[in-house]
C-alpha cells in the first residue's frame, strides 16, 4: 500500500510539472522571416511589410545574412530543441531571433500562430 501511495504520488507530480514547462520569450527579441539557412549563414528578412519595399515594388527586400553562434539554441513551434543543420525546414517562417554582441544569432524561436498574431506588428524590432 505504501509503494502504490509513491507510485501515485509520483506521477502526479510528473503529470504537473508538464505544466510548468510554458515557453516565455525573452523582451530582448527581433522578429524576423527565414529566407534562406545553410550551414552557419542565416538569410532573414523583415516580418512586416516594409515601406522600402513597397516604394521600390518589391526590388529592395531587405534581407540580411547573419551568422549563427557556435551556441546557438534553436526552439521549434513546440519548444523542442533542433539543431542548425534542421533548420532549412523552417525557410519563410517567421522566427524570434536573439543576437549577441557581435551581431551572431544566439538564439532562435520558430513562432506559433498565436505568438505571431501578438509579436508581428509595425513597432517591434526588426534586425538592424
Amino acid at each position: 500500500m505504501k509503494y502504490l501511495r509513491l507510485v501515485l504520488l509520483s506521477l502526479i507530480f510528473m503529470s504537473s510539472s508538464l505544466v510548468w514547462a510554458g515557453r516565455i520569450l525573452p523582451k530582448d527579441i527581433h522578429i524576423v522571416v527565414l529566407k534562406k539557412a545553410a550551414g552557419r549563414q542565416v538569410v532573414v528578412g523583415t516580418a512586416t511589410k516594409a515601406w522600402l519595399r513597397t516604394l521600390s515594388l518589391g526590388l529592395v527586400k531587405g534581407n540580411k545574412t547573419l551568422l549563427l553562434s557556435r551556441a546557438v539554441r534553436i526552439h521549434d513551434k513546440n519548444n523542442r530543441f533542433v539543431t542548425y543543420n534542421n533548420l532549412s525546414r523552417f525557410v519563410d517562417e517567421t522566427i524570434a531571433v536573439r543576437v549577441d554582441r557581435a551581431n551572431q544569432i544566439q538564439e532562435i524561436w520558430v513562432l506559433t500562430d498565436e505568438e505571431q498574431d501578438a509579436l508581428v506588428r509595425p513597432n517591434n524590432p526588426q534586425v538592424e
